[in-house]
């Protein structure tokens, strides 16, 4: 049985202008997408109500690391939170390969020698933890504004 390991997983952002490998991250939840459901009970209906599925609404996640302030990649995202940038392409790759992500003009290509989650959102509201015997973490959130597609490796 393939699994795929959490170690070796490497998350890049494009903010339209750069793509950042972000370095360090110590975890990453992409949040679960909800589905509205829409009532189309009959007004003569007895007994129970009807629905459809609506429209999928993205899930909201977190972004975690232990800050590092000459990691220029921390205060990339730290900057991309505060500043509520809107439309960041985001490129989670699997530890089951170690192509990374090239940007070619306005284009982004994603290597087939590793599986990726890919998807669009924006980071927001930077936290940051102080607690006994230990080091100052950061938990961004996560507002995705796309489903997360997973595409296998070839």
């Amino acid at each position: 049985m393939a699994v795929i390991k959490t170690q070796g997983t490497a998350v890049y952002v494009y903010d339209g202008t750069a793509v950042t490998k972000l370095d360090c991250i110590t975890g990453i939840d992409l949040g679960g997408d909800s589905t509205t459901r829409i009532d189309v009970t009959c007004l003569d209906e007895a007994s129970s109500k009807s629905y459809v599925s609506g429209l999928s609404d993205p899930g909201e996640g977190s972004l975690t690391f232990n800050l590092d302030p000459e990691n220029s990649s921390h205060l990339a995202a730290l900057l991309l939170a505060e500043n509520k940038v809107e439309g960041v392409k985001f490129y989670v790759g699997a530890s089951d390969g170690t192509g990374a992500i090239t940007l070619s003009g306005s284009a982004v290509t994603v290597p087939t020698t590793r599986s990726w989650w890919t998807f669009e959102g924006s980071l927001s509201s930077p936290v940051p933890s102080f607690e006994a015997d230990a080091v100052v973490g950061y938990t961004v959130t996560l507002n995705r504004s796309t489903k997360v597609v997973f595409t296998a490796k070839a």
